[in-house]
């Protein structure tokens, strides 16, 4: 994260004789935060996103409450610290094809907002991933209280997390989204954590329906149900058929009625990384929870 950095001019003596004249220091006005409220439409808070890149502070955006920002085009990547208060807005994509926001090496917080209809298929950053959000280039992601609903990419129908970058994700809800390939709710190569949330009816064209996982990923007291994947981990897939290994380590959480094709398990799906389950359930997935799995998932039934 970028910090407040300030000019500072260094002080000239000037001798006349034996007299000295002290020319004062003098310090560049610091940056400070700003809230800014943001206008019921895509150009208020398109505009919003320049002006808060601008500053190296974390700026805070405020929707309108309960409005629908409605795109035509692809929203300014975030390069900077940025909050967004959603008040229970909604920004969707109505027409073209592209995702709703862009983590490019910044750190955006978003609360109480609802994410939409985004397609990652036409951006022009990391194209194909993150149907909602993206997070590359070393940024972060916090969602607050968030609804991630009916985007779509190749992978991370709704989220994807690039290596060095991070994910918090907190009371959140993904659903309805879908990937082409793998992690139709999530897909993270990096570090992610998830409290509180839940992952229902999202689905993946190959593993991972609900998440996709070959970094390391917290989950703790949340619902992974309903979502499905043809080639295994309709729920989870720690490790996919092309990138083995990560490590999912599930607490108190609930992995149920999620389905894959054939006899790949619709649980959790491990292809050669490490899954930790702790005071979880895994139950009544469709063909098996983690049975005919490429690596066993210890504490899995079934």
């Amino acid at each position: 994260m970028l910090t407040r950095r300030s000019l500072v001019r260094s002080a000239r003596v000037l001798c006349i004789g034996t007299a000295a004249t002290l020319v004062p220091i003098a310090l560049a006005p610091a940056a400070s935060a700003a809230t800014l409220p943001v206008a019921c439409s895509e150009t208020a808070l398109r505009n919003a996103i320049d002006t808060a890149n601008g500053t190296p502070v974390s700026d805070t955006l405020n929707l309108a409450p309960g409005c629908t920002y409605r795109l035509n085009t692809e929203l300014p990547a975030i390069t900077t610290p940025i909050v967004i208060n959603g008040n229970s807005a909604t920004i969707t994509r109505q027409s073209g094809t592209f995702r709703i926001l862009t983590v490019n090496g910044g750190a955006l917080t978003a609360r109480a907002v609802i994410l939409s209809d985004g397609d990652a298929t036409g951006s022009s950053v990391a194209t194909g991933a993150g149907g909602a959000v993206v997070v590359t280039g070393n940024g972060s992601l916090n969602l607050n209280a968030a609804v991630i609903r009916n985007n779509h990419a190749n992978f991370g129908g709704g989220v994807s997390v690039f290596n060095g970058s991070r994910a918090q994700i907190n009371a959140s809800v993904f659903t309805g989204n879908s990937a082409s390939v793998n992690g139709g709710g999530l897909v993270s190569d990096s570090t992610v954590t998830v409290n509180a949330s839940q992952f229902r009816a999202n689905t993946a064209g190959n593993v991972g329906g609900g998440i996709a996982n070959i970094g390391t990923l917290t989950v703790g007291a949340s619902n992974i149900v309903n979502n499905t994947a043809p080639n295994g981990g309709g729920g989870l897939a720690n490790g996919v058929p092309a990138a083995s290994g990560g490590t999912s380590t599930l607490t108190a959480s609930n992995i149920s009625n999620n389905s894959s094709g054939g006899t790949n398990p619709g649980g959790i799906y491990n292809n050669d990384g490490t899954v930790n389950l702790r005071a979880s359930r895994v139950a009544a997935n469709t063909p098996s929870n983690c049975l005919n799995s490429p690596s066993p998932v210890p504490g899995c039934i079934g």
